[in-house]
């Protein structure tokens, strides 16, 4: 190959590659902004986090706390959907945007069983929510844009225990033009506090089956459905007479850490140790349970304490002290 041959080589080769290299630095710059624009339309919301009585399930009457970080938009709006329940909330974030919705007992406690929608609406780079609802006389739930009505989603009284289509109304809203609001929904099943014992009864006489392998300690356990904070009590009874014999508190739920096989997965558990000795040989009932309601969040068994023969479980009874036996004379 000549040299001129050569210097012509070179310089195609040399073109060829600068026009690839051009090619990709486009596509480089057309990608960083196509990310460019997804963040800048992404939720200013970074993260939220939730805590309700189990995974996905609020009991009735606990409390449910929303946790929200990285808001930059300003004031964010909590929508609230159920069965017969809508109401709407706002917080403002601090310096570091985070915020905050915590809906105590006394608001879940207007809570019916159901699926429920809690919609995070974020205002937008502009600050200003476009998308608002308003509550006619008649109990219509109207979504508005820029205060004009554009959707009716009937009366608060008349939503059922499903309330996806609603929320998926009111989202659709945030595509009309000019909105640059932002919503995340997230659902929760709500639920009346319940409590269940995980001993099986004896088919004839209804007694909780326990373990017997320690005659000196009675325990008993179970799952709820209710939060690790709630206090729970123990209230025994003499079966036949119902007369209270006493109360204890039982340890704390324990709660659900999601590595546990079956139905543990999904709810909380309490246990409760009872030493046999404090009770006469007889049938008694044990309940257990949450003290916010007096007709649920409660479960009642009965069981039997047998006789001191029956078992070998110690009784505490008069204790007999011989000098003479003990040894502390051995060395006079």
């Amino acid at each position: 190959m000549t040299q001129k041959s050569f210097k012509c080589l070179f310089r195609y080769w040399f073109r060829y590659n600068r026009e690839l290299m051009k090619m990709e630095f486009r596509k480089t710059l057309a990608l960083s902004f196509l990310v460019l624009i997804v963040f800048m339309a992404a939720p200013a919301t970074a993260g939220l986090t939730f805590e309700s009585s189990c995974p996905q399930t609020i009991a009735e009457g606990d409390t449910f706390t929303i946790h929200g970080t990285g808001v930059t938009n300003g004031s964010v709006t909590l929508l609230v959907f159920g069965r017969h329940y809508f109401h709407t909330f706002a917080a403002d974030p601090d310096n570091k945007g985070d915020f905050s919705f915590i809906l105590g007992p006394e608001e879940t406690r207007n809570f019916s069983a159901g699926q429920y929608a809690f919609v995070i609406q974020d205002p937008g780079a502009n600050g200003q929510s476009e998308i608002g609802t308003r509550i006619s006389g008649y109990g219509n739930i109207a979504v508005t844009d820029r205060g004009v009505s554009v959707a009716d989603l009937g009366p608060s009284a008349g939503l059922k225990p499903w309330v996806r289509s609603e929320v998926e109304t009111l989202m659709a809203a945030s595509e009309r033009a000019g909105v640059d609001d932002i919503f995340r929904a997230e659902y929760f099943f709500v639920e009346l506090p319940s409590l269940h014992f995980d001993q099986q009864s004896d088919p004839e006489t209804g007694r909780l089956i326990l373990d017997s392998n320690n005659p000196r300690r009675m325990v008993f356990s179970g799952i709820t459905n209710m939060a690790p904070e709630n206090i729970l009590t123990a209230q025994i009874r003499d079966a036949t007479s119902g007369k209270e014999i006493f109360i204890d508190t039982v340890p704390a739920i324990t709660p659900v850490t999601g590595t546990e096989p079956g139905r543990h997965s999904y709810w909380n558990t309490w246990h409760y140790s009872l030493d046999p000795a404090r009770l006469s040989p007889g049938e008694y009932s044990i309940t257990v349970g949450w003290q916010k309601e007096s007709w649920c969040g409660t479960g009642t068994a009965l069981f039997l304490v047998p006789d001191a023969e029956a078992t070998a479980r110690f009784v505490p009874g008069p204790y007999l002290f011989s000098l003479m036996d003990s040894g502390i004379f051995a060395g006079l």
